[in-house]
Protein backbone atom coordinates (compact mmCIF):
# COMPACT_ATOMS: atom_id res chain seq x y z
CA UNK A 1 0.00 0.00 0.00
CA UNK A 2 1.31 3.10 -0.95
CA UNK A 3 0.83 5.16 2.03
CA UNK A 4 1.55 2.73 4.45
CA UNK A 5 4.98 1.63 2.67
CA UNK A 6 6.34 5.40 2.49
CA UNK A 7 5.25 5.62 6.13
CA UNK A 8 6.65 2.41 7.51
CA UNK A 9 10.21 1.97 5.20
CA UNK A 10 12.55 3.90 7.24
CA UNK A 11 11.35 1.36 10.60
CA UNK A 12 11.24 -1.78 8.49
CA UNK A 13 14.77 -1.21 7.13
CA UNK A 14 15.90 0.15 10.89
CA UNK A 15 14.62 -2.95 12.53
CA UNK A 16 12.43 -0.95 14.46
CA UNK A 17 8.92 -1.97 13.06
CA UNK A 18 7.93 -5.81 13.68
CA UNK A 19 7.41 -6.69 10.23
CA UNK A 20 8.57 -10.18 11.43
CA UNK A 21 7.04 -12.20 14.61
CA UNK A 22 7.25 -15.88 15.30
CA UNK A 23 4.24 -17.15 17.25
CA UNK A 24 5.73 -19.96 19.98
CA UNK A 25 2.46 -21.66 19.43
CA UNK A 26 2.05 -22.00 23.18
CA UNK A 27 -0.55 -19.46 23.84
CA UNK A 28 -3.39 -17.35 21.97
CA UNK A 29 -2.24 -13.74 21.36
CA UNK A 30 -2.79 -11.02 19.20
CA UNK A 31 0.41 -10.72 16.46
CA UNK A 32 -0.05 -7.79 14.73
CA UNK A 33 -2.14 -4.75 15.66
CA UNK A 34 -2.63 -1.76 13.47
CA UNK A 35 -3.03 0.53 16.51
CA UNK A 36 0.33 -0.85 17.74
CA UNK A 37 2.73 2.19 16.18
CA UNK A 38 5.46 -0.76 16.26
CA UNK A 39 3.68 -2.21 13.67
CA UNK A 40 4.25 -1.62 10.02
CA UNK A 41 0.19 -1.51 8.89
CA UNK A 42 -2.56 1.22 8.96
CA UNK A 43 -5.41 -1.04 8.99
CA UNK A 44 -4.83 -5.20 8.91
CA UNK A 45 -4.59 -6.98 12.50
CA UNK A 46 -3.93 -10.38 12.99
CA UNK A 47 -3.96 -13.10 15.68
CA UNK A 48 -3.84 -16.61 16.82
CA UNK A 49 -6.57 -18.90 19.15
CA UNK A 50 -5.42 -21.67 20.73
CA UNK A 51 -8.75 -23.20 21.08
CA UNK A 52 -7.74 -25.32 24.19
CA UNK A 53 -8.05 -21.93 26.16
CA UNK A 54 -11.06 -21.14 25.39
CA UNK A 55 -14.59 -20.42 24.65
CA UNK A 56 -14.14 -17.14 23.41
CA UNK A 57 -16.42 -14.57 23.03
CA UNK A 58 -15.39 -11.51 19.92
CA UNK A 59 -17.32 -8.28 19.21
CA UNK A 60 -16.16 -6.86 15.87
CA UNK A 61 -17.68 -3.50 16.37
CA UNK A 62 -16.40 -1.34 13.24
CA UNK A 63 -14.50 -4.18 12.21
CA UNK A 64 -14.57 -7.75 9.95
CA UNK A 65 -12.71 -11.14 10.75
CA UNK A 66 -12.25 -14.21 8.83
CA UNK A 67 -11.33 -17.02 10.86
CA UNK A 68 -9.36 -19.86 8.97
CA UNK A 69 -8.70 -23.20 11.18
CA UNK A 70 -4.56 -24.35 10.78
CA UNK A 71 -5.44 -27.59 12.84
CA UNK A 72 -8.48 -28.69 14.60
CA UNK A 73 -11.49 -28.97 15.66
CA UNK A 74 -13.95 -25.76 16.00
CA UNK A 75 -17.32 -24.36 16.70
CA UNK A 76 -18.90 -20.95 15.65
CA UNK A 77 -21.84 -19.78 17.21
CA UNK A 78 -22.90 -16.21 15.78
CA UNK A 79 -26.21 -14.37 16.36
CA UNK A 80 -28.51 -17.56 15.24
CA UNK A 81 -25.69 -19.16 13.10
CA UNK A 82 -23.80 -22.05 14.17
CA UNK A 83 -21.00 -23.39 12.06
CA UNK A 84 -18.84 -26.47 12.87
CA UNK A 85 -15.83 -27.95 11.31
CA UNK A 86 -12.65 -29.74 11.75
CA UNK A 87 -9.09 -29.68 10.23
CA UNK A 88 -7.98 -33.20 10.23
CA UNK A 89 -4.43 -33.57 10.15
CA UNK A 90 -3.55 -29.70 9.50
CA UNK A 91 -3.21 -28.02 6.22
CA UNK A 92 -1.02 -30.47 4.65
CA UNK A 93 -3.05 -33.83 4.99
CA UNK A 94 -4.30 -33.56 1.44
CA UNK A 95 -1.83 -31.52 -0.49
CA UNK A 96 -0.97 -30.72 -2.86
CA UNK A 97 -4.02 -32.74 -4.62
CA UNK A 98 -6.40 -30.55 -2.87
CA UNK A 99 -6.96 -28.48 -0.17
CA UNK A 100 -8.74 -29.13 3.23
CA UNK A 101 -9.43 -25.00 3.60
CA UNK A 102 -12.05 -23.53 5.31
CA UNK A 103 -13.18 -20.06 6.91
CA UNK A 104 -15.67 -17.97 8.98
CA UNK A 105 -16.80 -14.45 8.26
CA UNK A 106 -17.59 -12.30 10.81
CA UNK A 107 -19.49 -9.01 9.73
CA UNK A 108 -19.46 -5.19 11.63
CA UNK A 109 -21.31 -5.39 14.75
CA UNK A 110 -21.60 -9.16 15.59
CA UNK A 111 -20.80 -11.05 18.55
CA UNK A 112 -18.99 -14.68 17.85
CA UNK A 113 -18.84 -17.39 20.46
CA UNK A 114 -15.74 -19.95 19.43
CA UNK A 115 -14.51 -23.11 20.88
CA UNK A 116 -12.95 -25.97 20.11
CA UNK A 117 -9.34 -27.83 19.84
CA UNK A 118 -6.36 -27.13 17.84
CA UNK A 119 -4.99 -23.51 16.21
CA UNK A 120 -7.48 -21.18 14.80
CA UNK A 121 -6.22 -17.95 13.19
CA UNK A 122 -7.86 -14.50 12.29
CA UNK A 123 -7.55 -11.36 9.99
CA UNK A 124 -9.49 -8.48 10.68
CA UNK A 125 -9.84 -5.14 8.87
CA UNK A 126 -12.16 -1.80 9.42
CA UNK A 127 -15.59 -3.20 7.64
CA UNK A 128 -16.76 -0.41 4.93
CA UNK A 129 -20.63 -2.01 5.74
CA UNK A 130 -22.72 -4.70 7.06
CA UNK A 131 -22.75 -8.07 5.41
CA UNK A 132 -24.35 -11.54 7.19
CA UNK A 133 -22.06 -13.99 8.82
CA UNK A 134 -21.01 -16.94 6.74
CA UNK A 135 -19.21 -20.39 6.44
CA UNK A 136 -17.09 -21.51 3.43
CA UNK A 137 -16.78 -25.41 4.39
CA UNK A 138 -13.90 -28.00 3.28
CA UNK A 139 -13.97 -28.49 -0.70
CA UNK A 140 -16.74 -25.66 -1.36
CA UNK A 141 -13.82 -23.48 -3.30
CA UNK A 142 -11.16 -25.35 -5.63
CA UNK A 143 -7.98 -24.50 -5.64
CA UNK A 144 -6.20 -23.29 -8.89
CA UNK A 145 -2.73 -23.51 -10.05
CA UNK A 146 -0.33 -20.55 -10.92
CA UNK A 147 2.52 -20.02 -12.15
CA UNK A 148 4.72 -23.17 -14.03
CA UNK A 149 8.32 -24.52 -13.39
CA UNK A 150 10.03 -22.83 -10.01
CA UNK A 151 7.44 -20.83 -9.34
CA UNK A 152 4.70 -23.01 -9.39
CA UNK A 153 1.81 -23.34 -6.55
CA UNK A 154 -1.60 -23.71 -5.29
CA UNK A 155 -3.62 -20.98 -4.63
CA UNK A 156 -7.22 -21.17 -2.51
CA UNK A 157 -9.07 -17.95 -2.15
CA UNK A 158 -11.67 -18.43 0.37
CA UNK A 159 -13.25 -14.41 1.09
CA UNK A 160 -13.31 -11.60 -1.19
CA UNK A 161 -15.43 -8.20 -1.66
CA UNK A 162 -17.58 -10.12 -4.21
CA UNK A 163 -18.61 -11.99 -2.01
CA UNK A 164 -18.53 -12.75 1.49
CA UNK A 165 -16.43 -9.33 2.99
CA UNK A 166 -16.38 -6.29 2.30
CA UNK A 167 -12.77 -5.30 2.59
CA UNK A 168 -10.20 -8.24 3.68
CA UNK A 169 -9.74 -10.35 0.99
CA UNK A 170 -7.94 -13.86 2.26
CA UNK A 171 -6.93 -17.61 0.98
CA UNK A 172 -4.10 -20.27 1.15
CA UNK A 173 -1.03 -20.28 -0.89
CA UNK A 174 0.88 -23.91 -0.77
CA UNK A 175 4.41 -24.01 -2.60
CA UNK A 176 6.26 -27.05 -2.86
CA UNK A 177 9.71 -27.78 -2.19
CA UNK A 178 12.08 -25.58 -3.85
CA UNK A 179 9.64 -23.43 -5.59
CA UNK A 180 8.94 -19.54 -5.39
CA UNK A 181 5.32 -17.87 -4.86
CA UNK A 182 4.81 -14.21 -5.51
CA UNK A 183 6.37 -14.34 -8.97
CA UNK A 184 6.44 -13.24 -11.49
CA UNK A 185 7.20 -10.04 -8.58
CA UNK A 186 4.25 -7.87 -8.56
CA UNK A 187 3.03 -5.20 -6.34
CA UNK A 188 -0.45 -3.78 -5.28
CA UNK A 189 1.00 -0.12 -3.90
CA UNK A 190 -1.60 2.22 -5.96
CA UNK A 191 -5.22 2.54 -6.35
CA UNK A 192 -5.00 2.77 -9.88
CA UNK A 193 -7.61 0.04 -10.77
CA UNK A 194 -7.67 1.20 -14.49
CA UNK A 195 -4.11 0.11 -14.62
CA UNK A 196 -4.66 -3.55 -13.07
CA UNK A 197 -3.09 -2.08 -9.64
CA UNK A 198 -5.29 -1.93 -5.86
CA UNK A 199 -3.72 -0.65 -3.37
CA UNK A 200 -3.85 -3.24 -0.29
CA UNK A 201 -1.46 -4.33 2.65
CA UNK A 202 -1.19 -7.45 3.53
CA UNK A 203 -0.20 -10.42 5.95
CA UNK A 204 1.11 -13.72 5.52
CA UNK A 205 1.10 -16.73 8.35
CA UNK A 206 3.44 -19.18 7.33
CA UNK A 207 3.07 -22.93 8.26
CA UNK A 208 5.57 -25.84 7.16
CA UNK A 209 5.11 -29.60 7.48
CA UNK A 210 8.46 -30.60 8.55
CA UNK A 211 9.15 -29.45 11.87
CA UNK A 212 11.49 -31.92 13.45
CA UNK A 213 15.08 -31.48 14.32
CA UNK A 214 17.68 -28.84 14.93
CA UNK A 215 15.96 -26.56 11.96
CA UNK A 216 13.20 -27.95 11.05
CA UNK A 217 12.10 -26.87 7.56
CA UNK A 218 12.83 -23.40 6.54
CA UNK A 219 11.70 -20.98 3.74
CA UNK A 220 13.06 -17.05 2.87
CA UNK A 221 10.40 -14.59 2.64
CA UNK A 222 11.86 -11.17 0.61
CA UNK A 223 10.03 -7.41 1.31
CA UNK A 224 11.90 -4.93 -0.88
CA UNK A 225 11.08 -1.97 -3.13
CA UNK A 226 12.70 0.60 -5.67
CA UNK A 227 13.16 2.96 -3.00
CA UNK A 228 15.62 1.13 -0.73
CA UNK A 229 13.74 -1.24 0.93
CA UNK A 230 16.15 -4.96 1.12
CA UNK A 231 14.53 -7.40 3.72
CA UNK A 232 15.04 -11.12 3.81
CA UNK A 233 13.39 -13.27 6.89
CA UNK A 234 14.21 -16.65 7.42
CA UNK A 235 10.96 -18.65 8.28
CA UNK A 236 10.16 -21.77 10.05
CA UNK A 237 6.92 -22.96 11.39
CA UNK A 238 4.42 -19.64 12.61
CA UNK A 239 5.62 -17.08 11.59
CA UNK A 240 3.85 -13.89 10.66
CA UNK A 241 5.16 -11.37 8.28
CA UNK A 242 3.36 -7.72 8.16
CA UNK A 243 3.49 -6.52 4.45
CA UNK A 244 2.65 -2.47 3.90
CA UNK A 245 3.81 -2.63 0.19
CA UNK A 246 6.51 -3.55 -2.56
CA UNK A 247 7.42 -6.80 -3.81
CA UNK A 248 7.10 -9.73 -1.61
CA UNK A 249 7.60 -13.25 -2.68
CA UNK A 250 8.60 -16.49 -0.90
CA UNK A 251 10.73 -19.84 -1.73
CA UNK A 252 10.36 -22.58 0.32
CA UNK A 253 13.58 -24.63 1.29
CA UNK A 254 14.11 -28.06 -0.54
CA UNK A 255 13.43 -30.20 2.37
CA UNK A 256 10.04 -29.56 2.71
CA UNK A 257 6.60 -27.96 1.23
CA UNK A 258 5.31 -24.59 3.07
CA UNK A 259 2.07 -23.06 3.36
CA UNK A 260 1.02 -19.82 4.43
CA UNK A 261 -2.30 -18.32 5.13
CA UNK A 262 -2.85 -14.89 3.77
CA UNK A 263 -5.15 -11.68 3.65
CA UNK A 264 -5.39 -8.68 2.13
CA UNK A 265 -7.54 -4.78 3.21
CA UNK A 266 -7.48 -1.34 2.25
CA UNK A 267 -8.86 1.93 3.52
CA UNK A 268 -11.82 1.01 1.05
CA UNK A 269 -13.94 -1.92 -0.77
CA UNK A 270 -11.25 -3.05 -3.96
CA UNK A 271 -10.94 -6.18 -5.68
CA UNK A 272 -7.41 -8.31 -5.51
CA UNK A 273 -5.00 -6.45 -8.69
CA UNK A 274 -1.58 -6.87 -8.78
CA UNK A 275 0.60 -5.33 -11.43
CA UNK A 276 3.63 -7.24 -12.84
CA UNK A 277 7.02 -5.53 -12.12
CA UNK A 278 7.73 -4.73 -15.71
CA UNK A 279 11.15 -6.83 -16.39
CA UNK A 280 9.29 -10.00 -15.05
CA UNK A 281 6.38 -9.69 -17.25
CA UNK A 282 8.18 -12.01 -19.65
CA UNK A 283 7.63 -15.14 -17.25
CA UNK A 284 3.97 -15.81 -18.50
CA UNK A 285 5.08 -16.02 -21.78
CA UNK A 286 7.69 -19.18 -20.48
CA UNK A 287 5.04 -20.40 -18.47
CA UNK A 288 2.70 -20.32 -22.19
CA UNK A 289 5.12 -22.04 -24.17
CA UNK A 290 5.93 -24.17 -21.13
CA UNK A 291 2.23 -25.32 -21.45
CA UNK A 292 2.04 -25.94 -25.12
CA UNK A 293 5.25 -28.36 -24.99
CA UNK A 294 4.23 -30.06 -21.49
CA UNK A 295 2.18 -33.13 -23.17
CA UNK A 296 5.62 -33.56 -25.70
CA UNK A 297 8.33 -34.15 -22.59
CA UNK A 298 10.24 -37.04 -23.31
CA UNK A 299 9.12 -38.28 -26.59
CA UNK A 300 10.65 -36.43 -29.30
CA UNK A 301 13.26 -33.44 -29.17
CA UNK A 302 12.45 -29.92 -29.53
CA UNK A 303 13.35 -28.52 -32.25
CA UNK A 304 15.28 -25.30 -31.72
CA UNK A 305 13.63 -23.56 -34.90
CA UNK A 306 10.25 -24.24 -33.15
CA UNK A 307 11.45 -22.83 -30.02
CA UNK A 308 12.57 -19.65 -31.36
CA UNK A 309 9.11 -19.13 -33.27
CA UNK A 310 7.15 -19.62 -29.79
CA UNK A 311 9.99 -17.17 -28.05
CA UNK A 312 9.04 -14.65 -30.78
CA UNK A 313 5.46 -15.12 -30.46
CA UNK A 314 5.62 -14.60 -26.97
CA UNK A 315 7.95 -11.56 -27.37
CA UNK A 316 10.85 -13.16 -25.33
CA UNK A 317 14.07 -11.13 -25.54
CA UNK A 318 17.66 -12.68 -24.51
CA UNK A 319 17.27 -13.40 -21.44
CA UNK A 320 13.41 -14.72 -21.24
CA UNK A 321 14.81 -17.51 -24.10
CA UNK A 322 17.45 -18.24 -21.51
CA UNK A 323 15.13 -18.66 -18.78
CA UNK A 324 13.22 -20.84 -21.21
CA UNK A 325 15.90 -23.06 -21.80
CA UNK A 326 17.03 -23.49 -18.25
CA UNK A 327 13.41 -24.69 -17.60
CA UNK A 328 12.65 -26.80 -20.36
CA UNK A 329 16.17 -28.27 -19.99
CA UNK A 330 15.25 -29.01 -15.99
CA UNK A 331 12.01 -30.54 -16.77
CA UNK A 332 13.37 -33.26 -19.12
CA UNK A 333 12.68 -31.46 -22.27
CA UNK A 334 15.42 -32.32 -25.00
CA UNK A 335 16.64 -29.75 -27.23
CA UNK A 336 17.46 -30.11 -31.14
CA UNK A 337 19.89 -27.72 -32.77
Amino acid sequence: MQSSLFKYRPGIQSGKMQAHVRWDGKASATIFDAADPTVPLDYMSFGVYRLEEGPFELSSADREFVFMPVEGEYDFRIGDQHYTGSRAGGPFATLPEKSNASAVYVGRDQTAKLSGSGVMIWFAAPANGAKPAAFVAPGQIEQVSRGKGVWHREVITLAGTSDLSTNLIAGETYSPPGLWSGTPLHTHDKDEPHKGEADLEEIYFHVARNVDGQWGSYAVQLLFDSEGMNQAYLLHNYDAIAIPGGAHPVVAGPTSDVLYFWALASSKPTDLKMKDVPEFGYLHGVAAILDALEQERGRTPVKAERLARMADEQKLDDSGREMLRQHLMERGFRIEY
